[in-house]
This record gives structure tokens, sequence and C-alpha cells, in this order.
């Protein structure tokens, strides 16, 4: 049989041999809770941390032989309990007897005794060892043993801690990377969005949104199991990741200061990015611009040019008739020098404002063509129906502006060798049949 000193050095040459061993925390403090409960055979042998914010602890490795409420991962507000006790007080405190302690509270049914020991190292508290039992004094005379156990195992528990940040650092900078090549493949800010928030949710227990626009975070929150994080860009802020967790130890303090880190480096996309929806947005508001006429807000030449050419194509394919109808104003010159520019300017909307609000094909197009001169481009109508068309324009002009229109009417099938040009030619030619033959009149070609 072996003496007691001899399993105890038996026992703290095993768990020096994991400590060298075993670089992971858990998994270390899991083989030596395993240890020390088999050598000693102790019913309940657990190792916890203290979180960083000196608020609670959190089991970090358990081993049980009888039903018990704590699990790895299982945690508790310091103070409360023999545990937090000594997380707050940093001594040893041994009961030969729980049910005379008031601050116990039981975790393992049927409890009578516990030991918890503090491990400290470089004067900072790393680890707390608690054992319990279902026996009175179970432990009366193992304070000098778990004493020297502590010593033993803090400096493999702060090399593993240290370990372990490296590793997060390592991970942290590579997530960064990847992150940022996954921000820059967006092509626009609602993929980016979309992108950086699958890329987390495929890498944490989390659900995530992001908010963009005034937000009234500007620091990061934390809420039961929701944390909310600003995304700043120089000082502004751009708006907000919301976390919400899935799993219980989702938000560790290490996915925190991730979560924080990846706010940080997609504030400078989602900055650039806004300013490329910008600069897309005023191009496009500048290219519409561009084919409008200032005036009356109608298609300009340009626009209608354009349009003629697609029409003209796609009536060659399909062999439709393609109309089309030059308008002038009836004696707007003299209206204009009698009334003056700001009336004839208003007159002028008034005109195409009566063409546009009468026309409700999608592909028709009603354009100023120059000075007092409107166009109508009338796809798949034949020469008949723009006729009607014509004759309607006319009589609502007449009846809701204060002058009349002549209009000059062609449409043409086009053919494989022929030009849209002499489809305006022959709507300029009538027109001009119109103006002569009296004004206030439809002249179809």
């Amino acid at each position: 049989m072996k003496s007691p000193l001899r399993v105890d050095l038996s026992v703290l040459n095993e768990i020096a041999r994991i400590a060298n061993h075993d670089l992971e925390l858990r998994p270390m403090l899991q083989r030596i809770t395993d240890t020390l409960a088999h050598t000693f055979d102790w019913q309940f042998v657990a190792l916890v941390s203290i979180n960083d914010d000196r608020k609670s602890f959190v089991c970090e490795a358990v081993t049980s032989s009888v039903p018990t409420e704590v699990y790895v991962g299982y945690g508790r507000p310091l103070g409360s309990g023999v545990v937090g006790e000594v997380a707050a007080t940093l001594r040893p405190l041994l009961l030969d007897d729980v049910r005379e302690h008031a601050n116990y509270v039981e975790t393992l049914p049927g409890a009578l005794s516990e030991l918890c020991v503090p491990i400290f190292h470089g004067g900072q508290l790393v680890a707390i060892l608690n054992v319990e039992s279902t026996r009175l004094g179970a432990f009366h005379d193992q304070l000098p043993l778990l004493l020297t156990v502590a010593e033993q195992i803090a400096p493999a528990i702060a090399n593993a801690r240290l370990y372990s940040e490296l590793k997060q650092r390592a991970r942290l900078m590579e997530m960064m990377s990847e992150l940022s090549r996954t921000a820059l493949e967006a092509t626009d800010l609602a993929q980016l969005l979309e992108r950086v928030a699958d890329y987390i949710r495929a890498r944490f227990p989390i659900d995530v949104e992001a908010r963009l626009g005034s937000a009234d975070v500007t620091a990061t929150t934390f809420d039961a199991a929701v944390l909310s994080v600003p995304i700043v860009h120089h000082g502004a802020t751009l708006g907000v990741l919301r976390f919400e967790a899935r799993s219980p130890d989702a938000f560790t303090p290490a996915n925190v200061l991730a979560f924080e880190a990846i706010a940080d480096q997609i504030a400078g996309a989602i900055h650039l990015a806004s300013i490329r929806h910008d600069l897309e947005e005023a191009n496009a508001r500048l290219e519409r611009l561009s084919r409008l006429d200032g005036l009356t807000g109608l298609a300009n030449r340009r626009r209608f040019d354009e349009a003629l050419d697609v029409e003209w194509r796609r009536a060659l394919r399909s062999g439709a008739p393609l109309s089309l109808m030059m308008i002038d104003i009836d004696a707007f010159k003299p209206y204009n020098d009698a009334h003056g520019h700001q009336v004839g300017d208003d007159c002028l909307c008034r005109v195409g404002a009566i063409l546009s609000e009468s026309l409700h094909r999608a592909g028709d197009l009603v354009a100023r063509y120059g000075g007092e001169e409107f166009v109508v481009l009338l796809p798949e109508t034949d020469r008949e129906h723009a006729a009607r068309v014509a004759e309607m324009l006319r009589e609502r002009v007449a009846a809701g502006a204060p002058v009349t229109i002549s209009a000059g009417v062609s449409t043409l099938v086009p053919e494989l060798g022929g030009a849209a040009f002499v489809l305006i030619a022959d709507a300029d030619a009538a027109l001009y049949e119109a103006k002569r033959s009296g004004r206030n009149r439809v002249v179809v070609r």
C-alpha cells in the first residue's frame, strides 16, 4: 500500500506532466480535475476562473461522481456561495460541515464538506480549485495538498491563457483579413452588409443585424442576450451592429473584442460603400437629367433620338408599324412677345403636360424637340390609330391651353436599308402642310 506522501508525490508528478503537456486551458484543467478525483476518490472536483469584469466566475472543468448542478460554463456572481466568497476574499476556505456556513449554496445535493483554494500567479487570481464531499470533514487535512497543487498549476494556467490569447489574436487577425476581402468584394452597400452578417453567423453562435444611419448606440452595450456595437468612422457613428446570442456563452470577452474589431474593420468599407452609393445615385440622377428637357421636364432631343433608334430596330425585327408625330404650337412667337417670356415658358410647360398626360402606353414617348416644337413617338401604331391620337391631342390642347397646335403624322414599317430620318422628314413635311393650310389641324402622310 502506498503511503500518503508517495500518493501526494505521485499525483503532483502527474499534474505536472499534464500541465506541461496540454496547452489548451479547458482540456488541461479537465484532466487535472479527473486526476484529483480518481486519485483521492473525491466525489466532486471543479476548477473555475474569474471573469475579467471581476463580477462573476465560470466553471472551466468539473469531475463529479454524483449528480450536480455545476457544468462547464456554469457561473455565478462573486460573493455568492463558497467559491464566490473565496474569489472575493482571496483566502482559502475549509468547511468540515457546510451546514454551519451561512454563505453556502448547494450545487452538489447532499454535500457536507467543502474545500476551496484560490490559485494565484504573479500576484493575480487566475483560478479557484474547489472540492466537495457528502462526508463530514472529508478534507480536514487536505488544505496543504491543495495549496501545493494550486501553486503547481498556477503557471500552467497562466501559460494556457497566454496561449489562448495569442491564438485568439491570430484568429482575429485572420478574420480581419478575410473580412476585409469579403467587404471589398461587395458591389454595393446592401451586399456588403449581407456578406458581413453571413460571415459572422458562420463563425459565431449568434444572429446579427446591421443598422445604418443615425444610431442611439455610441458605445458597446450588453443587455441579457443582446450586444450592440457602434460602427464608428473618424468619430462619426455610421450605424450599429446588433448581436443576439443563440448560445449562453456567445458573448465571451474574446468574442466581444472580436465583434468590436469587426465593427471597426467594416466602418471604413461602409463609409466608402456609402460614398460610392451616393456617387452612383448622383451619376444616375445626372444621367436622367441629361435626357430631360430643363423647362418642361419632358424627354429632350437626345432621349428622343435614342428612343427612335431603339424602336426603329425593334419594329424592323417584328414588322410592326412605327408612327411619329411632329407638333408645333401655332403662332407662339407673337404670343410670347405679347405676354413675355415667363408666360411663354408657362405655356410651353402646359402644352407639354397635356401631351404627356394624354398618353398612357409604356412605350409612347413625348419629347420637346426644340423651341415650341414637340415630338410624339408611337411604337406598334398604324396610320389610322396615329391620326386619331393626333386629333385627340389637338383637341385637348385647344381646350386646356391658351394656344393651339398643328401636327404632322408619319407611319412606316421599317425595312432593311431604310433609315429612321425618313420618318422624321415625312412627319416634318406633314407638319409644314398643316401649318400652311391654316394651323390648328392634323395632316397625316
